[in-house]
């Protein structure tokens, strides 16, 4: 844009004082004005906690603003902000969506979202701000007078974002004289004010009303910047898609990740990223004060979800306090023991219903002595795996054996009090509020072993990525899969989107080593135990994966932040991307996959190391292909291991399995399924096994 005509003007009529419009002119938009009110609804509805959608929100800041038109004979841009603020909260109270005591709290969070919405969409018109500095750097005075729905203090905020605020001497916005360009009104006491002679003034701006006759009216001078132009821009930007347009985000994100010089895999951040914002959503709803993140996945989680807060947080004192608790299943086991006669062993007979007696002991931390000492003992062979171990004789002999009787108490105890102690670092009042765990997934053993750990009287909520076993929920240990669950039902997206479980861990992976039990001699309270293939794969492999993948999570921030969008939506999008992720795996993948398997190692009975794969039950194959063209999304988490199972074996039979072609079978399938019959079944489940 050339302002030459304007330099021009401001030299030969000697202007002293230069007011200039705000929209189109010192900022544009790169969104329709009436979008921004629908992302102000998105975050008040994130912060919040609420359970509205966007546009019922929307609509209700459109029909209060509609309201106060009306009743006090005003246009839009000249209502007081703080009436607009009352308004909208009074009807949210009506509408039972906020109670009346979180009032204060909304009106406080009304401005600082409008500014957060606003500085999301603005991009500074370059030319026209080196005109105002050029201006005031020759010792002319610079004004804002704008035709704005908020505050001074709201349009000083936006100034200081931009990092332009010392360039005015003053601000004036229509909605807090009550008065407007648009109607004339607004300039005559602005003049007064300042005492100033209006033939020293220019008003500057796009609007020919507003910036250009009326100011010429109350005898300033004017310049009227071009204007066609962005008109034009806001008619367009007035049409689109929302699914579209979180789709076109989502996938730019995902082909960025599948870039040859992209780690492979990296693409799992579109799943991370979208766990964490539901965390987010899930913790401001509850009104959750603190989260526990377990370890050894929980780190990276938290590092997420620490982002992800930093980024979307209106209130510091509203902030979500986060703690990463090292825990694990072999550790939890430790410190929940009981006494030997009343201990039910729950995890182990349900992980291991077949068990060595040494093996038994190692689960136990019982010292490799000790282990000597009993097993000689008992004369037995420790090596021997026994069928329903928890049930044999040797068992019930064990557990009489004077010397693991008095290991037993000693160390339980010990675990226990140095646990209790452990919690107790953390500064929650868990009495109070409860705990809330977040991690990866599948059941729930860690939560139900804190549960019982505190005698079942203090709740024990969990957030997982993915939720696939029931286990023992109660309503004391609530449980939640925020990317896939099996709760309340599994539908064809969760199929999709709980396969390769053992991939989410990995990508995962931590810094250190697993808990192995807690002591109150070590600085931080656990002990822990550390593989060297584990250590070796993440400082060489893992490590640079999460690097790479926190970058894309923040291209994920940057790119979602003024986009308006349903979590129906995303879940279908990810879904799809799931599907293309599973099934699309190259060479490269494979390698890398392959090579994660090495350093893949289960800190739970007999150590074992890989990824493990187990092959699906096939009685009739005649039946199961049936069953497969009918619902081929129960197969997925078998079709996705197939490359790389056969990869071990032989590269080429493995790029003669023709995934692109299930790929589209799969979709085909979908669409005939949910877009043609299902219109014609009244009970979609029977017929689709499959609710929509």
């Amino acid at each position: 844009m050339s302002l030459n005509q304007l330099h021009k003007q401001l030299k030969e009529k000697n202007i002293k004082f230069l007011f200039t419009d705000y929209y189109d002119t010192i900022v544009h938009r790169h969104v329709h004005p009436n979008y921004v009110q629908r992302i102000w609804a998105k975050l008040m509805i994130l912060e919040m906690g609420l359970t509205n959608s966007i546009d019922e929100l929307y609509n209700i800041r459109q029909e209060s603003t509609r309201h106060l038109i009306e009743t006090l004979e005003k246009n839009s841009v000249e209502i007081s902000y703080d009436a607009l603020k009352a308004d909208i909260s009074k009807r949210m109270i009506n509408a039972d969506i906020i109670p009346v005591e979180e009032k204060n709290v909304f009106i406080n969070l009304f401005e600082a979202i409008d500014v957060k919405a606003e500085a999301s969409v603005q991009y500074i018109n370059q030319s026209v701000l080196d005109t105002l500095k050029y201006f005031k750097s020759n010792g002319g005075k610079v004004y804002l007078v704008s035709d704005f729905y908020g505050s001074k203090s709201l349009f000083e905020k936006l100034l200081k974002h931009h990092g332009i605020l010392d360039v005015f001497e003053g601000i004036y916005s229509s909605a807090a004289l009550e008065k407007s360009k648009h109607s004339g009104t607004i300039y005559a006491p602005i003049l007064e004010e300042l005492a100033v002679d209006p033939k020293d003034v220019m008003m500057i701006g796009d609007n020919q009303r507003s910036d250009y006759t009326n100011a010429i009216k109350n005898g300033l001078n004017a310049y009227q910047l071009p204007h066609k132009k962005y008109l034009r821009k806001n008619k367009r930007n007035n049409f689109g898609n929302d699914n579209k347009d979180l789709k076109r985000v989502m996938n730019s994100v995902y082909k960025t990740c599948r870039k040859r010089s992209s780690i492979p895999y990296t693409e799992y951040v579109i799943f991370y990223h979208v766990f964490a914002e539901r965390v987010y959503e899930k913790a401001k709803r509850n009104k959750l004060k603190d989260l526990f993140f377990l370890s050894r996945e929980g780190k990276f989680l938290k590092k997420l979800f620490d982002s992800y807060q930093d980024f979307a947080q209106i209130d510091e004192s509203r902030r979500i306090k986060t703690h990463y608790l090292k825990i694990s299943r072999h550790a939890a086991l430790q410190m929940s023991l009981k006494a030997i006669e009343i201990e039910p062993f729950s995890f182990l007979q349900l992980k291991y219903k077949n068990l060595s007696t040494d093996d038994f002991l190692i689960a136990v931390n019982c010292p490799d002595d000790l282990r000597a000492q009993i097993i000689s003992e008992l004369h037995i062979d420790g090596q021997s795996v026994i069928e329903g171990f928890f049930k044999s004789e040797t068992f019930e002999n064990l557990k009489q054996n004077e010397t693991l009787r008095n290991y037993w108490e000693t160390h339980r105890k010990a675990s226990n009090l140095a646990f209790r102690t452990y919690i107790k670092s953390f500064n929650v009042d868990i009495e109070k509020d409860g705990i809330t765990v977040i991690d990866i997934g599948w059941g729930g053993t860690m939560q139900e072993a804190i549960y019982n750990f505190y005698d079942c009287e203090i709740p024990v909520t969990g957030y997982y990525l993915g939720l696939g076993n029931i286990y023992n929920i109660q309503p004391e240990t609530k449980r939640y899969g925020l990317i896939s669950s099996i709760m309340p039902y599994v539908d064809y997206n969760d199929h999709i989107l709980m396969a390769n479980q053992q991939l989410y861990e990995q990508f995962s992976g931590a810094d250190h080593g697993s808990a192995l039990d807690y002591s109150l001699e070590t600085e931080d309270y656990v002990l822990e135990t550390r593989n060297e293939e584990e250590k070796w794969l993440y400082d060489n492999y893992i490590k640079l994966h999460q690097e790479e993948m926190l970058a894309s999570h923040k291209v994920l921030l940057q790119k979602l932040e003024s986009q308006c969008y349903s979590q129906d939506m995303m879940q279908n999008i990810i879904s799809k991307i799931a599907l293309k992720v599973g099934l699309f795996q190259g060479s490269k993948k494979l390698k890398f996959l392959d090579t994660l398997s090495n350093g893949f190692f289960q800190n739970v009975g007999n150590n074992q190391v890989g990824i493990s794969y187990e092959p699906p039950k096939i009685d009739s194959p005649i039946k199961e292909l049936i069953k497969f063209l009918m619902t081929p999304e129960k197969y997925f988490r078998y079709l996705v291991k197939v490359r790389p199972v056969l990869y071990k074996k032989s590269k080429l039979i493995t790029l003669l399995v023709p995934m692109y072609l299930i790929y589209c079978y799969i979709r085909f399938n979908k669409y005939i399924r949910f877009n043609i019959l299902e219109r014609f079944f009244l009970l979609k489940h029977n017929a689709f096994n499959k609710l929509k």
